[in-house]
């Protein structure tokens, strides 16, 4: 069962980066600009953070291992679409439809918590939530290896096959337990947050191309305007989509916190693996390569996220996962900054991958021990699902930050090293405030106690 889950989780999260090396590929392909190209990623980032919630919440309600069938299906479908796909908007449709198989990991997580004994359940965990490093960190090797072979439309269709024999794993092999809330659906709090995210991450995704118009302003003050409202909302709902006082408590909202910064890092850094490896070596920048070099350099960060999950478990089994989260989003904000220093030596260039995508699985492998150490059992699926749309909203703010840089310091249409000190610099500032947030409140666990026992009664 849990060799499943892992599986599904490693297919959930190809979908995200399986396509990042293709990007320069699709101007021509399907004859757009570079700036729309890009929203064949953005699609996906923006589609996944408004479902890992809502699958989460959806999971808790009709059952866990029901809904990653759902998610997986989703992916499949929507892989399917991008293959079929000539037009961009055809392509976007399915990328759209992949995103919202995000909710995967934050499903199986939850599953992991009911189905195992408490003595292996940080094994478990560990193990499931490293395959979001896993997985993003295969798909560019991936990705260059299938291009040598097929025409890039063989990307989706192995997307597809690989979701279907996932979907198909978890149907046969993951027990169908009763959900652990029979609460109604809060149409007007999902809706209204999904709203809020949208009006919040499209604007953003925008600058890289158009700049801040005053309708990005507009968006961002009803973006403010909507979530107050909604925060009153939900605090008076009986069944809330997003329940905002556990959602307060200072190990989840620092969990949280830590998620978004560790996850614009980590994107910051893959991205920069791309364009250096694909960059003309001149003046010390820049590999000069195509997408199987790129593949080739990913291939040890890759490596370094399937240890980094058990290495985290054992960390945090013997010195607690707030200390092991900590710790890893340090290393992170350490191995970015080392990222600046050499640009032209692919055996450098792919050891400091390998520590700021070792890193970054490291953190995010520990991080669902402390959710699980507070969140009610019930509530297990929609914390999870919201931690993983901070990861997502973490990659969609990182693809923002690297299309202002790439604008701003590129010289004759490559990028710098200005380029590169800028992207790497930010996130190794993206660590430091990480672990910031989650040390801020070591040593305070006691305080937790009232406030979750208050929150168990409400909930029945």
């Amino acid at each position: 069962m849990l060799a499943t889950l892992a599986l599904a989780g490693v297919v959930a999260s190809l979908a995200q980066t399986l396509v990042l090396p293709l990007l320069p590929g699709f101007s021509d392909w399907l004859g757009v600009s570079a700036a729309d190209a890009q929203w064949i990623a953005t699609s996906t980032m923006l589609a996944g953070a408004v479902a890992a919630p809502l699958f989460g919440w959806l999971g808790d309600r009709f059952g866990l291992a029901r809904m990653i069938v759902v998610a997986l299906v989703f992916l499949a479908v929507g892989s399917v679409v991008a293959a079929m796909s000539d037009t961009l908007w055809m392509l976007l449709l399915g990328r759209t439809l992949q995103g919202f198989s995000s909710g995967v990991i934050g499903l199986a997580l939850a599953v992991s918590r009911t189905m195992l004994a408490p003595a292996s359940l940080p094994w478990a965990v560990g193990i499931v939530s490293g395959t979001l490093g896993i997985g993003t960190g295969l798909g560019v090797p991936l990705a260059g290896l299938l291009l040598q072979i097929f025409p890039w439309h063989g990307v989706f269709w192995t997307s597809a096959g690989t979701a279907v024999v996932a979907a198909g794993l978890v149907a046969i092999i993951v027990p169908h337990r009763a959900p652990g809330t029979s609460s109604r659906f809060d149409f007007v709090g999902a809706v209204t947050f999904s709203g809020i995210l949208l009006l919040t991450l499209i604007p953003l995704s925008l600058i890289g191309s158009v700049g801040i118009p005053p309708t990005s302003i507009v968006c961002w003050i009803a973006a403010m305007a909507v979530g107050a409202w909604w925060v009153r909302y939900e605090l008076r709902a009986r069944s809330p989509f997003v329940d905002v006082r556990l959602a307060r408590l200072a190990p989840i909202a620092s969990s949280h916190i830590t998620a978004m910064f560790v996850g614009i890092a980590f994107f910051l850094s893959f991205t920069g693996t791309v364009y250096v490896s694909q960059t003309t070596g001149r003046e010390g920048v820049g590999l000069g390569g195509g997408v199987l070099l790129t593949g080739l350099i990913q291939t040890p960060a890759s490596l370094a996220s399937i240890a980094a999950a058990p290495l985290a478990t054992m960390c945090a089994t013997r010195w607690g996962a707030r200390n092991t989260v900590t710790a890893g989003a340090v290393s992170v904000a350490v191995a970015s900054a080392s990222r600046m220093l050499v640009l032209d030596d692919p055996v450098i260039v792919a050891l400091c991958a390998l520590l700021v995508s070792g890193s970054a699985s490291f953190t995010f492998a520990a991080m669902p021990l402390i959710l699980m150490d507070v969140a009610p059992l019930h509530a297990t699926g929609a914390v999870n699902g919201l931690n993983i749309m901070m990861r997502q909203v973490g990659s969609a703010i990182a693809g923002v930050i690297a299309a202002i840089v790439l604008a701003s310091t590129a010289v004759a249409t490559e990028p710098s090293r200005a380029t590169f000190a800028w992207l790497f610099g930010a996130g190794a500032v993206c660590g430091l405030i990480a672990a910031s947030a989650m040390a801020v409140w070591l040593g305070r666990s006691s305080n937790l106690l009232p406030s979750l026992a208050h929150i168990e009664r409400t909930s029945r």
